[in-house]
Protein backbone atom coordinates (compact mmCIF):
# COMPACT_ATOMS: atom_id res chain seq x y z
CA UNK A 1 0.00 0.00 0.00
CA UNK A 2 1.49 3.39 -0.99
CA UNK A 3 1.07 6.46 1.38
CA UNK A 4 -1.52 9.09 0.62
CA UNK A 5 0.46 12.34 -0.95
CA UNK A 6 0.04 15.36 0.77
CA UNK A 7 -0.92 13.92 3.84
CA UNK A 8 1.07 16.78 5.43
CA UNK A 9 -0.03 19.29 3.52
CA UNK A 10 -1.05 22.21 5.75
CA UNK A 11 -5.13 22.63 5.02
CA UNK A 12 -7.60 25.37 7.21
CA UNK A 13 -9.82 24.12 9.12
CA UNK A 14 -12.81 26.05 9.25
CA UNK A 15 -14.72 26.79 12.76
CA UNK A 16 -17.88 25.44 12.89
CA UNK A 17 -18.53 27.82 15.59
CA UNK A 18 -17.78 30.77 13.78
CA UNK A 19 -20.88 33.26 12.56
CA UNK A 20 -20.58 37.05 11.65
CA UNK A 21 -22.76 37.60 14.75
CA UNK A 22 -19.34 36.38 16.96
CA UNK A 23 -16.50 36.60 14.98
CA UNK A 24 -15.07 38.95 17.18
CA UNK A 25 -14.54 36.37 19.72
CA UNK A 26 -14.50 33.14 17.89
CA UNK A 27 -11.45 32.23 15.63
CA UNK A 28 -12.21 31.19 11.92
CA UNK A 29 -9.81 29.27 11.29
CA UNK A 30 -6.81 26.64 11.93
CA UNK A 31 -3.79 24.98 9.99
CA UNK A 32 -4.05 21.47 10.14
CA UNK A 33 -3.20 18.37 7.75
CA UNK A 34 -5.02 14.77 7.56
CA UNK A 35 -1.77 13.04 9.16
CA UNK A 36 -2.83 15.18 12.08
CA UNK A 37 -6.00 13.16 12.60
CA UNK A 38 -5.84 9.40 14.00
CA UNK A 39 -7.61 6.57 13.20
CA UNK A 40 -9.31 5.28 9.63
CA UNK A 41 -10.01 8.36 7.76
CA UNK A 42 -12.46 9.39 4.64
CA UNK A 43 -11.62 12.05 2.82
CA UNK A 44 -14.19 13.67 0.59
CA UNK A 45 -13.03 16.19 -1.84
CA UNK A 46 -15.76 18.64 -3.42
CA UNK A 47 -14.72 21.42 -5.92
CA UNK A 48 -15.35 24.44 -4.10
CA UNK A 49 -18.44 26.55 -3.39
CA UNK A 50 -20.79 27.76 -5.28
CA UNK A 51 -23.25 25.42 -6.62
CA UNK A 52 -21.21 22.46 -8.06
CA UNK A 53 -23.49 20.59 -6.30
CA UNK A 54 -23.23 21.53 -2.64
CA UNK A 55 -26.07 19.10 -1.90
CA UNK A 56 -23.49 16.69 -0.84
CA UNK A 57 -22.19 19.04 1.92
CA UNK A 58 -25.64 18.37 3.61
CA UNK A 59 -25.56 14.92 2.66
CA UNK A 60 -22.17 14.05 4.36
CA UNK A 61 -23.79 16.01 7.50
CA UNK A 62 -26.96 14.22 7.14
CA UNK A 63 -25.33 11.03 7.16
CA UNK A 64 -22.17 11.09 9.48
CA UNK A 65 -23.57 8.00 10.98
CA UNK A 66 -23.36 5.58 7.63
CA UNK A 67 -19.83 6.63 7.20
CA UNK A 68 -18.86 5.76 11.26
CA UNK A 69 -21.22 2.82 10.89
CA UNK A 70 -18.91 1.60 7.17
CA UNK A 71 -15.67 1.97 9.81
CA UNK A 72 -14.56 5.96 9.00
CA UNK A 73 -13.65 7.13 12.42
CA UNK A 74 -13.07 10.24 10.74
CA UNK A 75 -14.54 12.36 7.67
CA UNK A 76 -12.91 15.18 6.58
CA UNK A 77 -13.48 16.85 3.91
CA UNK A 78 -11.40 19.57 1.29
CA UNK A 79 -12.91 22.03 -0.80
CA UNK A 80 -11.31 24.39 -2.81
CA UNK A 81 -10.56 27.98 -2.25
CA UNK A 82 -13.69 29.95 -1.88
CA UNK A 83 -15.30 28.26 1.13
CA UNK A 84 -15.28 30.70 3.67
CA UNK A 85 -18.44 32.53 3.22
CA UNK A 86 -20.25 29.13 3.77
CA UNK A 87 -18.15 29.66 7.07
CA UNK A 88 -17.95 25.37 8.05
CA UNK A 89 -21.64 24.64 7.05
CA UNK A 90 -21.70 22.69 10.53
CA UNK A 91 -19.23 20.33 9.30
CA UNK A 92 -16.95 19.56 11.95
CA UNK A 93 -13.91 18.42 9.53
CA UNK A 94 -14.24 20.74 6.60
CA UNK A 95 -10.88 21.95 5.05
CA UNK A 96 -10.10 24.64 2.24
CA UNK A 97 -7.12 24.19 0.41
CA UNK A 98 -5.73 27.94 -0.30
CA UNK A 99 -2.68 26.96 -2.80
CA UNK A 100 -4.30 23.68 -3.93
CA UNK A 101 -1.03 21.71 -2.50
CA UNK A 102 -3.22 18.67 -1.75
CA UNK A 103 -5.11 18.74 -4.74
CA UNK A 104 -1.44 19.44 -6.95
CA UNK A 105 -0.48 15.92 -4.78
CA UNK A 106 -3.35 13.53 -5.74
CA UNK A 107 -3.96 15.21 -9.41
CA UNK A 108 -7.15 17.01 -8.35
CA UNK A 109 -6.64 20.77 -9.66
CA UNK A 110 -7.75 21.85 -12.45
CA UNK A 111 -5.20 23.96 -14.40
CA UNK A 112 -5.94 27.77 -14.37
CA UNK A 113 -8.55 27.72 -11.52
CA UNK A 114 -6.96 28.69 -8.66
CA UNK A 115 -10.19 27.50 -6.42
CA UNK A 116 -11.50 24.45 -8.07
CA UNK A 117 -10.67 20.54 -7.77
CA UNK A 118 -11.15 18.65 -11.50
CA UNK A 119 -12.10 15.62 -9.90
CA UNK A 120 -14.67 15.27 -7.28
CA UNK A 121 -12.72 12.32 -4.78
CA UNK A 122 -13.30 10.22 -2.29
CA UNK A 123 -10.22 8.63 -0.75
CA UNK A 124 -10.45 5.85 2.39
CA UNK A 125 -6.91 5.75 4.49
CA UNK A 126 -6.09 3.78 7.10
CA UNK A 127 -4.10 5.26 10.30
CA UNK A 128 -1.35 5.03 9.34
CA UNK A 129 -2.29 6.97 5.99
CA UNK A 130 -2.06 4.34 3.43
CA UNK A 131 -4.68 4.62 0.83
CA UNK A 132 -7.27 1.88 0.90
CA UNK A 133 -9.45 2.89 -1.83
CA UNK A 134 -10.31 5.98 -4.04
CA UNK A 135 -12.98 6.47 -6.58
CA UNK A 136 -13.09 9.80 -8.80
CA UNK A 137 -16.45 11.52 -10.31
CA UNK A 138 -16.25 13.99 -12.40
CA UNK A 139 -16.62 17.81 -11.40
CA UNK A 140 -19.81 17.94 -12.05
CA UNK A 141 -20.88 15.00 -11.44
CA UNK A 142 -22.82 14.81 -7.99
CA UNK A 143 -22.68 11.62 -6.04
CA UNK A 144 -25.01 9.79 -3.81
CA UNK A 145 -24.45 9.20 -0.39
CA UNK A 146 -24.75 5.31 -1.39
CA UNK A 147 -21.89 5.82 -3.60
CA UNK A 148 -19.89 7.59 -0.92
CA UNK A 149 -20.28 5.72 1.85
CA UNK A 150 -19.52 2.91 -0.26
CA UNK A 151 -15.95 3.46 -0.42
CA UNK A 152 -16.20 3.46 3.00
CA UNK A 153 -17.82 -0.43 3.31
CA UNK A 154 -14.96 -1.44 0.75
CA UNK A 155 -12.11 0.12 2.65
CA UNK A 156 -12.93 -0.13 5.86
CA UNK A 157 -14.74 -3.64 5.92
Amino acid sequence: MAQLPGLDVKLIRLNPEWSPENAASTPLEQNLAIKDFNGKRLIITLPGAGGFCNKEFDQVKENMEKFKTAGAEEVIIIVGTDILSNAGRGLPSLFQDPDLEFAKANKLNLDGVRSRYLNRAVIAIDADGNELAREDADLLGCRTIDALVGVAQKAFS
